[in-house]
């Protein structure tokens, strides 16, 4: 199959708006909550209890919808482009979904605490707009969540309804012709307040860099909450999304893009595949239910659910880029391939819980015992073969007959996996201890074929320290299990399940009294059993020995005063392969910087008399990386991002600008022959009315 692999006085956040309207105060912050400007106090995602971020013995990072907002980001990859650790936008410009690298690996995506993704092009991509927050735990984390990537994983908070009455309208305008209007209504059903509502939707049409590539999408995300006291609390969420695009991936190859060619780079702008052929079409209907019960002092029961159904069109046509050289006689001309795949995935997934808060004499438990279950299958028709090919410097189009593909179907597939957990958050005085203890049990099976077996015992150690001035420094151990699905191309041998362990020395500083957040944190991750590029095959994965990731990492928050919040990381990443075959042996990792830093700077002013005004800016470093064989590195990159404000009573006017120098950069090169391509300037103008 050629599948690409690109698996391949005013404050922040408050609005000038009637009494009655949705303001977070810090003592209202809850784990699953809006955030008041940048700065998020506390989070479920690090330990599955609603726990201070200080307390949590891992990194974490926490991305609030103010600063999405400001940062105007447009997908989920974009809202991580300032966190340490994180190599956002690892493919570049991709309409198909969100990628990054955390702490050298992929992460998992999560959606409310519940997996969300399952398989390589099957899911749509979750809109920011629906989100209340962006959580980035960062190492392992199977013992709370089961089969999970070792450098950790990424849980996407959606809004849920609220008490008070609210509503948002909101109109973008864009370059490449975006245009979206957006909706976000909540607020009270009954006079008691038991019965509460939300409804968030989505209407876009766009264009895209790359010609004749749409981006188009509609988002129907209704919610109910029912609390009858303030110790039961239900939640259905429903969401349905149609996203109507192609895809911006080109694959071109490392001549014409890293590498000059005879006739100069290959434009960003330039498409490899066939208007009317090329989509990438998917639809998707999610359920999900969130229970919570508080049965006494002690007790409290909690379940999630979700029910989703995805489809996926996915039909594209881009450029043999393995081929040495790649162009024609003629130094213009690529061979092209193309790839059809209509894969429909349905998953449910369940994690239930009891938490129990209750002392032993001096000590301090919050105790969790719980069991979570995913089961997904997954069918899929699809189609490769050669095209015709294409001039990418003068292209004409419409030579490719697309009568001559046939589907065919794959066998279907099964995912099915089961875990039991125990935690316990043990304080005495100012030392806090966090023990996990896992047994997953997974299960896949492909049509005809054996069913494929694992399971695992994982753990998680933490200790901290809690100073009393807000300096908490901790030392943590986790472990991660990741079961493999597929067979080597080559020795047709199943792969193995990948595992990882993690050391993390690390310190946390809240000042008391502040709304600023100060992290550092240094690690050491080994994995055994990664899948890597096969030089002998650029389709095939092998699975080396063992590699590793060590690294640096520093991140403030910085709320300098009422009116300045200030973004400030630092990561410092050194992986390599420790363990493997002569050729993998001493290699780093494809599209892993050594040295990444950010800074963000957003300051609230006014001018003379007339306040509301707001000016932000920041600047990217992305440091130079390799194609996974240290044949071929990516140049590094440094880009600039802006934003202009004003805001009048309930109106809010905002412009923000991505690559403001409009700079033309490359995110990848893989040793496989192909290179991605970063987004050129972004300007998109909001409008948002609140009451």
């Amino acid at each position: 199959m050629l599948a690409p692999a690109a698996f391949a006085a005013e404050e922040k956040g408050q609005l000038e708006l009637p009494s009655q309207s949705i303001t977070a105060t810090a003592s209202e912050e809850t784990a699953d909550g809006p955030v008041k400007g940048y700065v998020a106090k506390r989070s479920a995602t690090g330990v599955k209890t609603d726990t201070p971020i200080t307390e949590i013995p891992q990194s974490i990072s926490v991305i609030s919808a103010d600063r999405m907002r400001d940062q105007g980001a447009l997908t989920v990859q974009d809202a991580l482009r300032y966190v340490s650790g994180v190599r956002a936008e690892t493919f570049g410009l991709d309409s198909r979904g969100d990628w990054s690298k955390v702490r050298g690996s992929s992460p998992a995506l999560f959606l409310d605490g519940l997996q969300q993704s399952f398989g390589t092009y099957t899911n749509v991509r979750t809109d920011p707009f629906t989100l209340e927050r962006l959580e980035v735990l960062k190492g392992p984390a199977s013992m709370l969540y089961g089969q999970s990537p070792v450098g950790g994983l990424i849980n996407q908070v959606s809004k849920r309804p609220k008490a008070e009455q609210h509503t948002e309208v909101q109109l973008q305008y864009g370059n490449y012709n975006r245009k979206q209007v957006a909706v976000d209504t909540t607020g009270s059903l009954n006079p008691q307040g038991t019965l509460l509502y939300r409804l968030v939707a989505i209407q876009r049409d766009s264009d895209t860099q790359v010609d004749h590539v749409k981006d188009n999408r509609q988002v129907l995300m209704p919610s109910l909450t029912w609390r009858p006291n303030d110790d039961i609390d239900w939640t259905l969420l429903a969401n349905i999304q149609r996203d109507d695009s192609g895809s911006t991936t080109q694959f071109f190859p490392h001549k014409g893009t890293v590498w000059n060619a005879p006739y100069g780079r290959i434009h960003s702008n330039r498409f490899a595949s066939e208007p009317g052929f090329d989509e990438y079409d998917s639809d998707q209907t999610a359920l999900t239910s969130q229970f919570s019960w508080h049965l006494n002092d002690t007790w409290t029961l909690r379940q999630n659910l979700r029910w989703q159904k995805s489809k996926v069109s996915y039909q594209s046509i881009y450029s043999v880029f393995a081929k040495n050289p790649p162009f024609k006689p003629d130094n213009q001309t690529l061979d092209r391939v193309y790839y059809v795949s209509k894969p429909e995935v349905k998953v449910w997934v369940a994690d239930q819980n009891a938490e129990a808060r209750f002392d032993t004499g001096p000590l301090q438990h919050t105790l969790l015992l719980g069991g979570d279950y995913q089961h997904a299958v997954s069918n899929r028709d699809g189609a490769s073969g050669n095209a015709t090919p294409l001039n990418v410097y003068e292209p004409v189009y419409g030579t490719f007959d697309p009568s001559v593909i046939r589907l065919t179907a794959d066998p279907e597939q099964r995912v099915m996996q089961k875990g039991l957990y125990a935690q316990d958050q043990i304080k005495y005085e100012q030392w806090l201890l966090t023990l996990g203890l896992r047994k997953d049990w997974s299960a896949s099976q492909t049509q005809g074929s054996a069913r494929q077996k694992d399971d695992k015992l994982t753990g998680r150690a933490g200790l901290t320290y809690l100073f009393d001035n807000g300096i908490a420094p901790y030392l943590s151990y986790s472990e991660s299990f990741q079961p493999q699905i597929g067979l080597n191309r080559r020795t047709l041998e199943p792969y193995v399940p990948l595992k990882g362990k993690q050391w993390e020395l690390g310190v946390k500083y809240q000042p008391v009294g502040s709304n600023s957040l100060y992290t550092a944190a240094v690690y050491d991750i080994r994995e055994q059993n990664r899948r890597m590029p096969d030089p002998l095959d650029a389709m095939n994965t092998l699975q080396s020995g063992e590699t590793r990731a060590r690294g640096l990492e520093l991140e403030a928050l910085v709320t300098v005063t009422p009116a300045w919040d200030l973004i400030g990381t630092y990561s410092y990443t050194d992986t390599t392969v420790i363990k493997g075959s002569p050729a993998e042996q001493g290699k780093r990792l494809a599209s892993v910087p050594e040295n990444m830093a950010s800074v963000w700077s957003q300051h609230r002013f006014s001018i003379g008399d007339i306040s509301g005004f707001s000016v932000g800016a920041g600047i990217r470093y992305v440091g130079t990386s390799w194609d996974g064989a240290d044949r071929l590195k990516t140049p590094s990159s440094t880009l600039v991002d802006a934003m202009l404000g004003y805001r009048y009573q309930n109106w809010n006017l905002s412009l923000n600008a991505t690559n403001l120098e409009d700079k033309t950069y490359y995110t990848t090169c893989l040793a496989r022959g192909d290179c991605f391509i970063g987004n050129r300037r972004t300007l998109v103008g909001t409008l948002a009315y609140n009451f």
